[in-house]
């Protein structure tokens, strides 16, 4: 294989809407910054002729935001003050002080045959504006032996809102893999959503576990052949 194939849906769910729409194509960094760089480049001292900035930049996946929202922090709550916004929500309280945090509801999910771990990040070679807010809450999983959303979760510091703008890049992908990975969308089905629904709440019925040990549950139940089986046959 020449690529490593990263499988991955909107996890948005609703009963009665298809939120699908919100969920552009995301590209690599590599294909992303190119389309800025300055022409009649020197071949010295050339940042896209760099092996060590290409090789990271091609493994990243750059997701941009697809709609422009503004919020404000009333009595300790988020509540949005501009006409359109993406939903939000206050999962639980900031541990560090100074801070507030929140999450913006636009859930995605990956998987891979691979063993490849997955590590979500601030957009930290963007021109965000949104940065001046509140960071992204990282976070790294192996997406082969674990089938859970992420949602975009934000630490906001010391600010009393929150900005982002339509097509600012909102958060990175980092697929931890030696070769270049190819983007595969599919649809998450009833049967995928059960799954990732069981193992996105996991805290809730396994409290204080760690990942190891819930990717030794995942792959011994052969949940992980099931995803992939399921997934393949709700390629789009």
């Amino acid at each position: 294989m020449n690529t490593s194939k990263i499988y991955w849906a909107p996890a948005s769910y609703s009963e009665t809407e298809d939120w699908n729409i919100l969920y552009p194509e995301p590209k690599n960094l590599f294909k992303s910054v190119l389309e800025q760089k300055e022409n009649n480049l020197e071949k010295q001292n050339n940042l896209f002729l760099c092996p060590a900035v290409k090789s990271l930049f091609e493994k990243i996946i750059v997701v941009k935001c697809p709609l422009t929202s503004h919020y404000k922090i009333v009595d300790n709550t988020i509540v949005p003050v501009s006409d359109n916004y993406l939903v939000c929500d206050t999962p639980h309280k900031s541990n560090i002080k100074g801070s507030y945090l929140f999450t913006i509801v636009i859930p995605y999910v990956f998987f891979s045959e691979e063993d490849i771990d997955m590590t979500m990040t601030s957009p930290f070679f963007s021109n965000s504006q949104h940065l001046q807010y509140a960071s992204m809450v990282p976070g790294t999983f192996n997406i082969s032996q674990w089938f859970r959303s992420v949602n975009f979760e934000f630490n906001i510091w010391n600010n009393n809102e929150f900005k982002i703008h339509e097509g600012e890049d909102m958060v990175y992908f980092n697929f931890n893999c030696k070769k270049n990975i190819e983007l595969i969308r599919f649809d998450l089905n009833e049967d995928l959503r059960k799954i990732l629904n069981t193992c996105s709440n996991s805290s809730s019925w396994e409290k204080f576990v760690p990942l190891a040990k819930r990717y030794k549950r995942f792959k011994q139940s052969r949940l992980n052949n099931k995803v992939l089986k399921l997934i393949k046959k709700n390629l789009l």
